[in-house]
């Protein structure tokens, strides 16, 4: 019998006792369900019969299975029920199909590719077995079914994944529907069709030019905030931080241009550095304002080490110094480095506070032929050294 149908039997009960009884009828197994017996007990005197139909309704569902089904039928005494009967019988379940299926997402977006699911649902009661295919009339697209077949138990649901590739893609324009057709084939059922479709898009989206112009309009913004507003800004901070380090090394720093204050004018020429007083230290000038030497000057230059021989000028000769650079190559000494003229402190340093201290001086340094130069520290700093360069007469 089909599922999904109705059949019948007919049952004959006799009262083989010697009295008036009731007999009770009752189907077992797995039919017992969506069975019914009609009537469901029989009255008879002792010796007669009487009959009773037995109607099967199987549901068209996963759950009855196609083959054999058996079952029993018992009938039941009231008077005797030790003398309860039970036949068997059985039932030829017919086998059908039923396939359902559905693709997700219907229509997939991508400029390059998009993946669909597919759902295959069996709601027969026999195992199907099914190939999936897929084709686009206009045969502009690329298909990867993963796996290209199923086999589905009754009342069981798979999923397959569907990779779905346009065989050409562009950079720009609007988006374009490619219609396709996924097909479900499986032996003794009807093929089942699906309709999807990708929405294919530009690979570049709409908005990237006016991302782009963006960028740029930002980058000049910055450009423009930095010259105008954070460039002089930290130039300015710099410039302030050089003063700080400069005065804590005793030195002042030349007035900046457009300061506002009165510029102080360069000490006559001859002036003595010693001279000054104990609170001034000689302020150090832009290299572009040094003047070159006077006419009959000889030019010189050398180097002066910490703790080395004092330098004295030539014999009959006066040493003008015009630009100094100190050189402190360790990085853990600490302490005072002074430059001395016969035992008179012109520059006072800290060893912590320098690697590299150049000056330049509009009004130079004199060492008279009697007097001598020298670089002393204490307790010591070795590899400091003076580098000078100025002229004699």
């Amino acid at each position: 019998m089909v599922p999904g149908s109705q059949s019948t039997a007919l049952v004959r009960v006799r009262n083989a006792g010697k009295v008036v009884d009731q007999f009770t009828l009752e189907v077992l197994g797995d039919a017992a369900a969506w069975s019914a017996v009609d009537p469901p007990t029989v009255s008879l005197f002792p010796g007669a019969e009487g009959t009773a139909t037995v109607t099967f309704s199987p549901p068209r569902s996963p759950a009855t299975r196609a083959g054999v089904l058996p079952f029993g039928l018992r009938v039941e005494s009231k008077e005797d029920p030790a003398g309860s009967t039970v036949e068997e019988g059985t039932l030829e379940i017919a086998p059908f199909t039923s396939v359902s299926a559905e693709i997700v997402p219907r229509t997939s977006r991508g400029s390059t590719a998009a993946t669909h699911d597919l759902a295959l649902d069996n709601r027969g009661n026999v195992p199907l077995d099914a190939a999936l295919t897929a084709v686009d009339a206009d045969r502009l697209l690329d298909f990867e079914i993963r796996p290209p077949s199923l086999l589905v138990e009754p009342g069981a649901a798979v999923f397959a994944k569907v990779r779905v590739k346009p065989k050409r893609t562009f950079w720009r324009g609007p988006a374009v529907v490619r219609p396709f057709q996924l097909t479900v084939a499986a032996a003794d059922a009807s093929p089942v069709v699906l309709d999807g479709s990708i929405l294919q898009t530009p690979i570049l989206p709409p908005w990237t030019f006016r991302a782009v112009a963006m960028a740029v309009v930002l980058a000049v913004a910055g450009f423009v905030a930095w010259q105008a507003l954070l460039k002089p800004a930290i130039e300015s901070s710099a410039r302030e931080q050089a003063e700080e380090v400069l005065a804590a090394v005793g030195i002042t720093p030349p007035p900046s241009e457009g300061a506002g204050g009165a510029t102080p004018s360069p000490a006559p020429s001859g002036t003595d550095p010693a001279t000054l007083p104990p609170d001034t230290s000689p302020s150090p000038a832009p290299s572009a304002t040094v003047p070159p030497g006077p006419s009959g000057a000889t030019p010189t230059d050398g180097r002066l080490l910490a703790g080395s021989a004092p330098l004295s000028p030539a014999a009959g000769m006066t040493l003008y110094l015009t630009d100094l650079v100190f050189s402190n190559p360790s990085d853990t000494a600490t302490g005072e480095l002074r430059l001395e003229r016969s035992g008179q402190p012109l520059l006072v340093l800290q060893l912590q506070n320098f690697r590299d201290l150049d000056f330049h001086f509009v009004t130079p340094i004199v060492v008279a032929s009697d007097q001598q130069l020298a670089i002393v520290c204490a307790p010591g700093c070795p590899g400091a050294a003076l580098y000078y360069s100025g002229f004699q007469r």
